[in-house]
């Protein structure tokens, strides 16, 4: 008898088990009452080129800050349709990035106040031309407190602060945030 009740109760939880954790709708399964519907594609009228980044601290780091920042740069302007490239007919305005502090920091570190933090601060040289537009300078950091357990903080910086020029660099443009 008592096994029968086990037999029934291992049943019956399995039955509940399926039954709750139904994948319906969920995920990128398309179901035959959906609509696709593409993300519209966003434009802009400026046109920005990345056109070089340094590392103005001159020190080798374990992770490449130049090609952080760079890629970080454009995936912003790609993101914003921004981004210059070769069928694009507008004169585009062009950034120059300067990476002026790095400090990789770490995790295992972070937990005591400004020994572990991660921190970055970059300039960026904004023009048209020959023209001198503007002086960017942003500065970001992960320590203790926000992000204290944040692996890979350096690829979040550089992410932060990549948005922040760029954002920054559309208030030039406009007269107003994006």
């Amino acid at each position: 008898m008592k096994k029968n009740i086990y037999f029934l109760l291992l049943i019956f939880l399995t039955i509940v088990t399926f039954a709750c954790s139904s994948r319906r709708g969920s995920g990128n399964i398309q179901t035959a009452g959906d609509i696709y519907k593409p993300e519209p594609a966003v434009s802009s009228p400026y046109k920005v080129k990345v056109t070089g980044v340094y590392n103005d601290t001159h020190k080798v780091y374990d992770v490449d800050v130049i090609g952080l920042f760079w890629n970080g740069m454009e995936d912003v302007l790609k993101k914003k349709g921004m981004l210059w490239n070769e069928k694009t007919e507008v004169e585009p305005y062009l950034m120059e990035g300067h990476v002026v502090g790095f400090r990789e920091g770490g995790v295992e570190m972070r937990w005591m106040p400004y020994v572990g933090d991660t921190v970055v601060a970059v300039r960026v040289e904004l023009s048209q031309g020959e023209k001198h537009l503007a002086t960017i300078e942003s500065k970001r950091k992960i320590g203790c407190g926000k992000g204290t357990f944040t692996r890979r903080a350096w690829k979040k910086v550089f992410e932060e602060v990549s948005e922040d020029v760029v954002n920054q660099a559309v208030k030039n443009f406009t007269g107003k945030e994006s």
